[in-house]
């Protein structure tokens, strides 16, 4: 069996942006990375890695402790990110170097209900009260957006601090350099299971059968984190649970465009916002969509291809529709129970958790990768532990805040898939119909101390026979650990 100091399991970007930070932080340590090389489900291979702090505030966000101390974490990531990739750059050959596309056009719409008009009037807010630059646009003259008549923008701000990088590069860049150090190994592979003793961890077993000793692991797996946990059931009861958060992307291939930095709408409909930015050669990428599910999504779907491709034309640039198809992406974001991350250590003596971090993994990962590499080796980390693995599910929303969010999502949702009104009064009745939808899903929960964020709402209505008796098992069992 090959022996190691610490192995980290995973190889997405937060899996190396850690274990570069324990190679920067200890070079004597023996690293193994693990994870397969193809990433099937992983969130960062298909992500469009927009470095979004303030493009992704939300009006709830910042009405919370916890929201507040995830926004103040990105605003921690979104510094550290020149300094970061340039020395990573300077340890990669010419051609493997990653850049940042510096600006973001937040602008908002009337595709999706009146939670777009809130959460871009919060984006707004943070950044006058932050003194974060920004410019306002004129809505009608955004560079790169060419939209049908019924879809054209209200607002649009100028965020230059904010950009993206080309997620695939940078994996490829970080994968580069660790493979370069001498003290790491990187495994093709895919962590099954941790082997424990006496409480403290001894190593990982792999699905094709190897074992890997180590007296330190990091789980950092993303959606794949959840089944290596339910292993050890005493401790997976003790974690807020991980679903999968099945997002669709696309790239196309254009002989030249307008579209010079990310343009993205706000927070809307359960999602990220529709999006789009340039890449090299000639490419753009455009995303996304935000599909909550108990199981990995490997492969997109006809539904969400139709819906994305139809967003952009409409939406983004009418003129896409003679650009060049390059690839259909999936991958899965890591959504916690209570739509928080898992950062820190566990119980289990030499445990490390890194994932739950929803759409904000790859931005994140030069801040937690090193915060959480800093407390492997024994030091004090760069950030305050406000989402220890081990806690009971944290409530973002009363019960009736969460039922008022849900609404305007579910309506947003509605206007953003084309919903048609056939006669007078519907507008009414749209939203009273999903009023009583989401009602009978909470009232069928029967939950009040851990309110379930609306998000998750999704993977309860997909199978309510079979879903809405596993989280009320699910939460008897949390009361339970920590009864």
């Amino acid at each position: 069996m090959d022996t190691y100091d610490i192995v980290v399991a995973g190889n997405g970007a937060l899996g190396l942006a850690t274990a570069r930070a324990l190679t920067l932080q200890d070079p004597s340590l023996r690293i193994a990375v693990v994870g397969p090389t193809s990433r099937p489900a992983c969130a960062s291979a298909a992500a469009g890695a927009m470095l979004g702090c303030y493009g992704e505030v939300t009006a709830p966000l910042l009405r919370t402790g916890p929201g507040r101390a995830k926004h103040a974490k990105g605003v921690l990531a979104a510094r550290m990110w020149p300094t970061w990739l340039e020395r990573l750059n300077s340890e990669l050959p010419a051609d493997a170097q990653v850049s940042i596309n510096a600006g973001t056009i937040v602008f908002s719409n009337a595709k999706s209900g009146t939670i777009e008009d809130e959460n871009f009037d919060a984006i707004l807010k943070a950044v006058r009260e932050e003194d974060e630059p920004h410019e306002m646009l004129d809505p009608n003259h955004v560079p790169g957006l060419n939209p049908a008549d019924d879809c054209r923008p209200k607002h649009a701000v100028f965020l230059p601090r904010e950009g993206s990088v080309d997620a695939s590069r940078l994996l490829r860049g970080l994968t580069l350099a660790l493979s370069q150090s001498p003290k790491v190994t990187v495994v093709d592979g895919a962590v099954k299971a941790l082997d424990v003793q006496g409480g403290r961890v001894t190593g990982v077993r792999l699905e094709d059968g190897r074992a890997l000793g180590a007296a330190q692991v990091v789980l950092a797996m993303g959606v794949g984190t959840q089944a290596v946990l339910d292993e050890l059931p005493d401790l997976a009861r003790r974690i807020p649970r991980i679903f999968c958060g099945g997002g669709t992307s696309l790239l196309l291939e254009v002989p030249r465009t307008a579209l010079q930095h990310v343009v993205r709408t706000p927070n809307r409909a359960f999602a990220c916002g529709l999006h789009g930015m340039p890449r090299g050669g000639g490419q753009l990428y455009f995303g996304a969509t935000n599909i909550l599910s108990a199981k990995p999504m490997l492969r997109t779907s006809p539904a969400d291809m139709y819906f994305l491709l139809e967003c952009v034309l409409e939406q983004i640039d009418q003129d896409l529709c003679g650009a060049q198809l390059v690839a259909w992406q999936a991958g899965n974001r890591p959504v916690t129970v209570d739509a928080c991350p898992l950062i820190g250590p566990t119980s289990v003596e030499g445990l490390w958790l890194l994932t739950g971090t929803y759409r904000d993994g790859l931005f994140l990962s030069p801040l937690l990768g090193q915060h959480l590499a800093r407390r492997v080796c024994g030091q004090s980390g760069l950030i305050a532990e406000d989402f220890l693995p081990e806690r009971k599910p944290i409530s973002l929303y009363s019960l009736k805040e969460a039922r008022a969010e849900a609404l305007k999502h579910y309506v947003a949702m509605g206007w953003e898939h084309g919903i048609r009104l056939p006669k007078v009064g519907w507008h009414r009745s749209f939203p009273r119909f999903y009023q009583q939808l989401l009602d009978s899903l909470y009232d069928a929960l029967g939950e009040e101390e851990f309110v379930m964020p609306p998000e998750l709402l999704a993977i309860v209505e997909s199978n309510r026979a079979v879903m809405v008796p596993f989280f009320r098992n699910y939460y008897a069992e949390v009361r339970k650990a920590w009864a």
